[in-house]
């Protein structure tokens, strides 16, 4: 492995003293649109990394705090979120053999010499998001909101034409 890219999310470990290291990061937009299908469409975020050195593991904890644009489950109008959210990870250089995999375990090889944080990053700031993203009440468009009701409306007058089996074998009867 060895070497990886650097980008602005990569911290050299090789060479790093045992013991507390802090480090700041700013995540824009470009950020979440390296990764594709990112629920973000927009983003300004601080991230506060303090990487605490010991001597076979890092410990990372993140705070991460601004504002994200996403879609709106409901109009699809931009919707704009805070995020305030603490995320931990561990890197570990050397695997043990009851060590199970974790989401919070990572690791690398002894001969690794820079933690690329992308990831890390991205993970917990799109974990960090409601799972329904709507407007609040009355915030949504008024155009996508009258077609939703307007679109209902019309699929419930459809499912009362449509002739059930059963109204068929009620004609036979009669």
């Amino acid at each position: 492995m060895g070497k990886i890219a650097h980008n602005e999310y990569t911290v050299p470990i090789k060479g790093l003293s045992i013991g507390k290291h802090n480090y700041s990061f700013s995540v824009d937009s470009a950020f979440f649109k390296d990764f594709g299908e990112s629920p973000i469409s927009e983003a300004s975020l601080e991230l506060e990394a303090e990487l605490i050195k010991e001597a076979a593991l890092i410990k990372v904890s993140c705070d991460i705090t601004g504002t994200v644009v996403v879609e709106c489950d409901r109009c699809l109008e931009d919707l704009t979120l805070p995020v305030k959210t603490t995320a931990g990870l561990i890197v570990k250089f050397v695997r043990t053999e009851e060590e199970e995999e974790d989401d919070e375990v990572m690791i690398m090889e002894p001969t690794d010499t820079d933690l690329d944080l992308r990831q890390f990053f991205y993970d917990y700031v799109c974990l960090s998001l409601p799972l329904q993203r709507v407007h609040p009440k009355g915030g949504c468009n008024e155009q996508m909101i009258e077609k939703l009701k307007s679109l209902k409306a019309e699929d419930k007058k459809v499912k009362k034409e449509a002739n059930s089996p059963f109204e068929k074998l009620k004609n036979l009867l009669n």
